[in-house]
C-alpha cells in the first residue's frame, strides 16, 4: 500500500514510526521545514518539503498514493489566526478537489479534524449526528475545510474525518502544560467540559481507519469528559502543586464551549482505546519554577529560609526544600531519637551553596564544609547526635533535606543551650562570624 501523510509534525512523525515498524507500506511525507527533512527521510522512501495549499507540490507528494492522510497543523508554537487557519486547511483541501481528476487511484482520504465543530452544547453529549456550530472564525475554517473534504467522497473513494479532542502524550504532558495555573486564581467556575485523547490513540485509529477502509464522521477522543475544574484539580494534585482557585463573580470576555463527546462510533468500529482515560503520573517536580517561589517567600520571612514540605508530618520519612537567604541563623542542634542511629540528617544543595558548621557541646566549630550545587561537594549525610548549624552563601539557596519522621515539634531538635536564641542580636553577630569563616582566604 503506497499512502502519503501531509503535515508531518508529531502526529504525522509518530504514524510514519507505527507504520515503519508494521511494514508493508511505502511511504511519502510532507513537511513546510527544510531541517525536518532528514530525520523525516529515516521513516520514508520519499520526504517533500511542501505547503499543501501549492497545488503542483500537492500533487507530486499524492502521486500513485493509494491513501492520503492530512494531519495538517499551522506553523509555529502560538495562537495564530484565522486567516492562517484557513491558509493551512481550508486552501489546502480546495487545492486538493483540484487535483482529484489526476488522481484516480486515490481510494481513501483520512483527515484529523477537530471536535471544535461542535461548537457550544451546554454541557450536553454531542455525537457525530450533532449538527455542528463553530463558536468562532477559527471553527467555521475547520467546518468549511470539512465539507470540502465531505465533497470528494465517491463510491470508490472514502473520506475519513477523525474529529479529535485535545491530545495530550509525550510532547504534550499535561503536568508542563499547565504548570503556569497552580496557585492561580481563575474566572468562572470550571464547569466546562473538555474531551482528551492520547497521541497514540489518535495514531491508532488513523491506522485502524486506513486498514478497515473507515468512511464518514468519527469522534477520537477518550471514555471520560471532565470539568475543566477537575482535570486542574487531578493536574495540581498529581504534581504536588497550589491548587487553582475559581472566582465565579469575576468576569469572562467568553466562556469556554461546554460539552461532551461521545465515541461509539470508534468502539462499535472495533477500535479499542490504549489510554480510555487521563492518567497523571503522580510526581511533583523539583524544578527551578518551584525554588523560585519558594526562593520569595523566604525572601519576605523575617528568618530568611522557608521550608516547602514534599511529605505530610506523619510520614515515616521527611523530606523537604529548605530555602535560605544569606543572614539565615539556624541555632545549632542535634538530632536524636529513640531508636538507635535514626538521628541522622541528609542534606543536598541543588541551588547556590551553604556552609556546614559541626560543633562540640561548647558551641566551638571543630569542622566546617563548603555544600555547593556545583561542587565539588553538593551535600553530607550527617550521623545522629552531631551538633550542627548551616550558614547560606548565597541567594536562593535550596537545599534538599532527608531525615526520619514523624515530624514531632516538642523532639525534633535538641538545640545548643549556649548559643543565643533565634531573633537576637547575639544570634545576627554569631552567624555573620560563621559566614565569614567561609570567605576568608
Amino acid at each position: 500500500m503506497r499512502i502519503t501523510i501531509v503535515g508531518c509534525g508529531d502526529v504525522g512523525m509518530a504514524l510514519a514510526r507505527h507504520w515503519q515498524q508494521q511494514g508493508g507500506v511505502e511511504l511519502a511525507l510532507t513537511t513546510t521545514r527544510e531541517e525536518r527533512r532528514a530525520p523525516l527521510a529515516r521513516l520514508a522512501e520519499r520526504v517533500l518539503v511542501l505547503r499543501a495549499d501549492d497545488r503542483d507540490a500537492l500533487a507530486a507528494a499524492l502521486a500513485d498514493a493509494d491513501v492520503a492522510v492530512f494531519t495538517l497543523a499551522p506553523s509555529g508554537d502560538q495562537a495564530v489566526d484565522a486567516p492562517t487557519y484557513a491558509a493551512t486547511y481550508r486552501d489546502s483541501f480546495a487545492s486538493l478537489v483540484e487535483l482529484l481528476p489526476q488522481l484516480p487511484q486515490l481510494r481513501q482520504i483520512v483527515y484529523t479534524a477537530s471536535c471544535a465543530v461542535y461548537g457550544d452544547a451546554g454541557g450536553d453529549w454531542v455525537d457525530e449526528s450533532t449538527t455542528p456550530e463553530p463558536r468562532d472564525d477559527h471553527g467555521q475554517v475547520l467546518l468549511e475545510s470539512e465539507r470540502l473534504l465531505q465533497g470528494c467522497r465517491t463510491a470508490e473513494r472514502a473520506v475519513c474525518l477523525l474529529r479529535l479532542g485535545a491530545i495530550h502524550g509525550p510532547g504534550r504532558q499535561l503536568l508542563t502544560r499547565f504548570r503556569r495555573l497552580a496557585g492561580t486564581i481563575r474566572p468562572g467556575d470550571g464547569g466546562s467540559h473538555c474531551s482528551w485523547i492520547h497521541r497514540d490513540d489518535v495514531v491508532g485509529a488513523i491506522a485502524a481507519a486506513v486498514a478497515d477502509r473507515w468512511d464518514g464522521i468519527v469522534n477520537v477522543v477518550d471514555d471520560e469528559p471532565l470539568t475543566v475544574a477537575d482535570l486542574l484539580h487531578r493536574v495540581c494534585t498529581a504534581a504536588g502543586w497550589e491548587p487553582v482557585r475559581w472566582d465565579a463573580g469575576q468576569p469572562r470576555e467568553q466562556p469556554p464551549a461546554d460539552r461532551r463527546i461521545r465515541n461509539d462510533r470508534l468502539r462499535s468500529l472495533g477500535y479499542r482505546l490504549r489510554h480510555p482515560r487521563l492518567q497523571l503520573p503522580a510526581l511533583r517536580r523539583l524544578d527551578t519554577s518551584l525554588f523560585d517561589r519558594v526562593a520569595e517567600r523566604a525572601s519576605q520571612s523575617p528568618r530568611l529560609r522557608q521550608n516547602h514540605n514534599l511529605h505530610a508530618e506523619p510520614d515515616p520519612v521527611q523530606r523537604f526544600l529548605n530555602v535560605l537567604q544569606p543572614g539565615t541563623y539556624v541555632r545549632p542542634h542535634r538530632h536524636r531519637r529513640e531508636r538507635p542511629g535514626a538521628g541522622f540528617e541528609c542534606f543536598v544543595v541543588l541551588q547556590g551553596a551553604v556552609g556546614l558548621l559541626l560543633l562540640d557541646d561548647r558551641g566551638e566549630v571543630i569542622h566546617q564544609e563548603r555544600l555547593a550545587a556545583g561542587g565539588p561537594v553538593h551535600g553530607i549525610d550527617l550521623a545522629e547526635d552531631q551538633l550542627h548549624t548551616l550558614v547560606a552563601l548565597e541567594p536562593d539557596t535550596v537545599m534538599l533535606e532527608i531525615k526520619e519522621g514523624p515530624y514531632r515539634p516538642a523532639s525534633d531538635k535538641d538545640f545548643l543551650a549556649t548559643c543565643p536564641a533565634e531573633g537576637t542580636a547575639e544570634a545576627v553577630s554569631l552567624e555573620a562570624c560563621w559566614r565569614a569563616r567561609f570567605t576568608e582566604d
